[in-house]
């Protein structure tokens, strides 16, 4: 018999024997094939599409980025970090988790978990005191703190660092701004040299498809300083008062503190 009858024949035969089953099982593997794939449905969002998007005023170049970021637990006053959830075209955004991490000790410590969505936003404080406050919860860092993305941070092949670089090729790509106007999920804001965009492949980086729009993410920090303590002015005869020079000179190295709180590696 022609092999390419043999399959024909069986199948009558089971037609025959069990009709109701074999067309059930027909209209499931007919139904299965026309049920569309999400992933290939809609192509992703590169980042030049992104950065093209959110920009209001001002351009973000993709290839002027930072290899790595640190940013140092400030030695006065205290740091805000406020994060916002950019875009998220991973295929594991269900179970990717974003954080910041404890370069010294190892510690994560979770910002976003998998169901967040594009806009979604969270805050966090680091203090002079050494501790990382996260809502309710306050933490003991050393520091310098930097940021990972991971499915499971108990392991570490699955778990990522922004500040990871392998044969010259980085896990993520760190973006400073220069004062762009952006505009995203409802959200405007400034984007200035104290901000950053934190864009990561979450795959290992050299055998992914870096692309780096697996999960982007917009941090802010402020600087909170402690008012200084009042002091006495000087009264000048035009009745102009001015601060005493001990005052002038604090505020100096205020100012001097609030520009040393991260160190970065260009590209």
């Amino acid at each position: 018999m022609n092999h390419l009858l043999i399959p024909l024949t069986n199948f009558k035969n089971q037609l025959q024997l069990h009709p109701f089953f074999v067309y059930l099982v027909f209209f499931l593997i007919l139904g299965v094939s026309t049920i569309p794939n999400p992933s290939l449905a809609a192509s992703e969002k590169t980042l030049e599409e992104l950065f093209e998007e959110i920009t209001a005023t001002g351009i973000i170049d993709s290839l002027d980025y930072t290899n790595e970021i640190f940013i140092d637990i400030p030695t006065i006053g205290m740091l805000d970090l406020n994060f916002s959830l950019m875009l998220e075209e991973a295929g594991f955004a269900h179970r990717n988790i974003f954080g910041i991490y404890d370069t010294v000790t190892q510690n994560h410590f979770q910002i976003f978990a998998g169901e967040a969505k594009s806009g979604s936003q969270l805050s966090a404080t680091l203090t002079s005191d050494s501790q990382l406050v996260i809502g309710d919860m306050t933490y003991d860092v050393e520091g310098p703190i930097s940021f990972y993305l991971s499915r499971n941070p108990k392991k570490r092949s699955q778990t990522f660092y922004s500040n990871y670089i392998r044969r010259g090729i980085p896990q993520a790509l760190v973006y400073e701004g220069a004062g762009q106007q952006l505009s995203f999920s409802g959200i405007n804001t400034s984007f200035t040299d104290t901000d950053y965009i934190i864009a990561f492949e979450d795959q290992k980086v050299l055998g992914s498809d870096q692309d780096y729009n697996d999960l982007v993410i917009f941090a802010q920090t402020v600087l909170k300083l402690p008012q200084p303590p009042a002091s006495p002015s000087i009264i000048l005869n035009n009745d102009v008062a001015i601060p005493e020079p001990s005052l002038l000179s604090g505020l100096g190295m205020v100012a001097t503190l609030g520009l040393a709180r991260k160190r970065t590696s260009k590209r």
